[in-house]
């Protein structure tokens, strides 16, 4: 069996593509950062694809990847290639304005949100919400463009000078502000079984929340335990915990309305009702940095083993080595 592996971060994927190697498992490689493709071809190029394509713009490629991966995950199936976490999951997971529209379908507590594409509009809508509001591009990640306005006047003097930021393609979300108990949580699954748990503090600064970017720093542990020295310490710092099964039950749910096979979701916890208030969807998997240590398996080595019994592969007919795709 022929299978690519899709990807765009430089680094992201580099120990997940290390195990797959050390398992055995040929893959094709396939940076999305150098993506072009035969539209007129008339075979499938590949057996099936793993997608690791996180959709968010970011600095260091042109905002254009992010459709491009959109026609090319849609046109790969359309060639019959077995797509992991295929065009409809990766969608959703690029529209913050779907991912709403998936939790309200499936009647779970979320944070009221208003999709806009022009800037003035966000004033009326956040009247209407009430303040604070978190305004967001529509397609973003690790917190890119998200800002939260505790006034009128603060969001007014924002679109007066032009700096709302409504991400790549123009539109946004205009979003109430959920109060939390003071954490992120973030539930993990691989098909109908739960994959990790983990959740982080929330810090009012900021709003990147990725496990992947904040798991990475050079800073000492406030302990001496040079354990988790790649980890974010004091208040930052990830751990893992254990949901309840109602919340695995309604992620799950999550995942599969969305059309993929596997995912993340993010949750807070509303204090006033200790419910979950859902507000993202990720149609990937980030792994936690170093995750032996803090969760005591190989998320890499499971993310695998997912992965052969999806696309029905015995491992021992999996050839060695990488190769990587020229066009």
């Amino acid at each position: 069996m022929k299978i690519a592996f899709l990807y765009e971060h430089p680094t992201w994927s580099d120990t997940l593509i290390a195990a797959f190697d050390h398992r055995g498992v040929a893959l094709t490689l396939r940076n999305i950062a150098e993506l072009s493709f035969d539209a007129d071809a008339t075979d499938k190029p590949f057996d099936a694809a793993i997608n690791r394509i996180n959709v968010m713009p970011s600095a260091e490629r042109e905002p254009q990847i992010v459709f491009q991966t959109l026609h090319y995950l849609n046109w790969l199936e359309l060639a019959g290639v077995r797509v992991i976490n295929g065009a409809r999951a990766h969608f959703i997971g690029a529209s913050k304005a779907m991912q709403n529209g998936i939790f309200s379908a499936l009647g779970m507590a979320h944070p009221r949100a208003v999709a806009i594409y022009r800037p003035a509009d966000a004033l009326a809508v956040a009247d209407s919400i009430g303040y604070p509001v978190i305004i967001k591009p529509n397609i973003g990640g690790s917190g890119s463009g998200i800002a939260r306005y505790n006034t009128r006047a603060e969001l007014a003097e924002t679109i007066r000078f032009g700096a709302l930021d409504l991400g790549v393609d123009r539109s946004g979300l205009v979003q109430q502000y959920i109060e939390s108990d003071g954490y992120v949580y973030r539930v993990e699954v691989l098909g109908d079984q739960l994959f990790y748990s983990i959740r982080q503090p929330i810090n009012e600064r900021i709003f990147n929340y990725c496990a992947a970017d904040r798991c990475v720093t050079a800073s000492p542990s406030e302990n001496g335990d040079d354990t988790f020295n790649f980890c974010v310490h004091g208040r930052d710092r990830i751990e893992a915990f254990s949901p309840s099964e109602s919340i695995v039950a309604e992620v799950i749910k999550i995942v599969r309305h969305c059309g993929a096979d596997l995912g993340g979701v993010e949750y807070l916890i509303d204090p006033n009702t200790d419910a979950p208030c859902f507000y993202d969807f990720n149609p990937y998997s980030n792994f936690v940095s170093n995750g032996e240590a803090l969760l005591g398996f190989s998320p890499e080595n499971r993310y695998i083993d997912f992965i052969l019994e999806s696309l029905g592969t015995a491992q021992d007919a999996m050839p060695i080595g990488l190769t990587k795709l020229v066009d």
